[in-house]
């Protein structure tokens, strides 16, 4: 019983700090401020519009799909075909 009581008092006595998680100071919740440096390197690593062309082909996922659409349009089949680990850990 004592036990659980100075429990209790320690837990009210944190909880109630000027300090605590409860009671953010407002220069916690600001966001972080991005440099310059930031910007460059996001331009940097992200990929261009002109890297990102090849998802603008309209792809199709099943051979037969892609054989029906040729056909129709009179247009060649590009068939990728790979043996093994997709790494070449093979």
């Amino acid at each position: 019983m004592k036990s659980l009581l100075l429990v209790t008092i320690t837990t009210a006595a944190l909880a109630a700090s000027p300090g605590s998680a409860a009671d953010p100071s407002p220069d916690k919740l600001q966001p972080p401020q991005r440099s310059a440096e930031y910007a460059k390197w996001r331009d940097y690593l992200l990929p261009s519009a002109s890297e990102q062309s090849h998802r603008t082909i309209p792809w199709r996922a099943s051979v037969l799909h892609g054989l029906i659409d040729a056909q129709k349009q009179d247009k060649p089949i590009l068939l990728f075909l790979m043996n093994g680990h997709p790494l070449g850990c093979s």
